[in-house]
């Protein structure tokens, strides 16, 4: 397996790994013993935390592939404010997103995004409602 640095200091490392995780060694901790992690970094707009951060956590290849396919369609680009509208970037994530991850493994639920949602335009539409409600909520 191959990694690329990405940060380095007295404190920490920092690492992309080839499969698009991140790597992280704390060298200096309470018990003074090195502790490595590995996690999906967020890609996705707050406004999508309540989907997305689940499905980061539970199926995290999965969410960095779509990662990659989203920035490869010229969306979710830091720096570019454009690029991170919703109205494009949500039927992007519909679009794209595997049918078969498993993003909500909370209590249990085990099931695919196909077998929650059944198909892409279902999941598009709760993704717009939850986008939706959360503009309400901001706006209250």
């Amino acid at each position: 397996m191959t990694k690329e640095l990405i940060y380095e200091d007295k404190n920490q490392t920092k690492w992309l790994l080839d499969n698009g995780l991140t790597q992280v060694t704390y060298r200096k901790t309470k018990d003074s013993e090195a502790i490595t992690m590995t996690y999906a970094s967020y890609w996705h707009p707050y406004e999508l935390r309540h989907y997305m951060r689940d499905y980061a956590s539970y199926s995290p290849i999965s969410y960095v592939r779509l990662g990659q396919k989203i920035k490869s369609l010229g969306l979710c680009i830091k720096g570019n404010d454009e690029s991170w509208d919703l109205r494009k970037l949500i039927p992007a994530i519909a679009k794209h997103i595997s049918l078969n991850a498993k993003p909500f493994l909370a209590d249990g639920d085990k099931r695919t995004v196909k077998q929650i949602y059944g198909t892409r335009e279902v999941f598009l539409k709760r993704l717009r409602d939850s986008y939706e409600r959360e503009l309400t909520r901001e706006v209250a």
